[in-house]
């Protein structure tokens, strides 16, 4: 079956840090440039943990191995993974765990600090699978740019200029983006029935907060953008995928719980099936 591969970077609201995570100190470390895009998140709590849920079959967790890391352990729905370590010689971008394993449904994943005396673990990016559609399936995808007709803006919530000295829209995809400050302002996506997963991007950084995504009608799933560090762009700040048939509709809504702070919408990606056939059946055959 084809494969839908994601990569989230550390900095991504759709990973769920207790509150004992802190920003990698990249501004101290002489080796946060070797983490991907340069930025880590750390931990050096006993029993501190980070959660992440997703639809698929495999994930892999990446992080560092260095002289003040320790043992962890990892939960995978019920199953629990200990004995893990996560000392070394400052090597990078390496896999902490992964489980190609799993059967195609929702799982949860997370992963538990054990260490005593504090040392750390850190999360650099996490990259999990789905298998979509048929063996005989040719997968593709489409970039929707924010300025797409098939997003739908009201205004005057919503603007295509930063409300925030903080964002730089040059460094957004194709240079374009919307934001709102707006409490409850809400940006309706909506989608072709022959798409099977979706992904959309946005900024996470100081001047973010809180939003909620509702998918044709479900249960709306909050996440916050909020970190400390300077902003981050082109964030996955949502991922749904094994969609059914019809037509499809997402609606995210910004829910600040302080005065400034926005939602950014950069662009979406999709993912289609393209349906195989062999040529054979397309070859028609006349008798003499």
């Amino acid at each position: 079956m084809p494969l839908v591969t994601s990569v989230i970077d550390d900095k991504s609201p759709l990973i769920s840090y207790d509150s004992t995570w802190l920003p990698g100190a990249a501004q101290d470390d002489p080796f946060a440039t070797d983490y991907y895009l340069g930025t880590f998140t750390t931990n050096n709590v006993t029993d501190g943990s980070v959660s992440f849920n997703f639809n698929g079959t495999a994930i892999w967790i990446y992080g560092a191995n260095r002289p003040n890391h320790g043992s962890y352990t990892v939960q995978v729905d019920s199953a629990t993974y200990s004995g893990l370590d996560g000392a070394g010689n400052n090597l990078f971008q390496q896999s902490l765990f992964n489980i190609s394993s799993l059967n195609q449904e929702m799982h949860t994943v997370k992963l538990t600090n054990t260490a005593s005396g504090s040392l750390y673990v850190d999360i650099d990016m996490i990259v999990w699978q789905s298998q979509v559609g048929n063996t005989s399936d040719n997968l593709v995808y489409e970039v929707v740019q924010d300025t797409d007709s098939r997003f739908q803006y009201p205004e005057p919530a919503w603007s295509a200029t930063s409300g925030s000295s903080d964002i730089n829209f040059g460094l957004f995809n194709n240079g374009t983006g919307h934001v709102t400050q707006t409490y409850d302002a809400s940006v309706t996506f909506t989608f072709t029935v022959s798409t099977l997963a979706i992904s959309l991007f946005g900024t996470s950084g100081p001047s973010n907060g809180p939003y909620s995504v509702q998918l044709d009608g479900g249960q709306s799933a909050q996440y916050n953008a909020l970190n400390t560090y300077p902003t981050n762009y082109g964030v996955m700040i949502y991922h749904a995928d094994n969609l059914g048939s019809g037509s499809h509709q997402l609606v995210l809504t910004n829910l600040p719980v302080t005065s400034g702070q926005s939602v950014y919408i950069d662009y979406a990606q999709l993912w289609t099936l393209v349906k195989c056939f062999p040529i054979d059946s397309l070859t028609s055959h006349h008798a003499d």
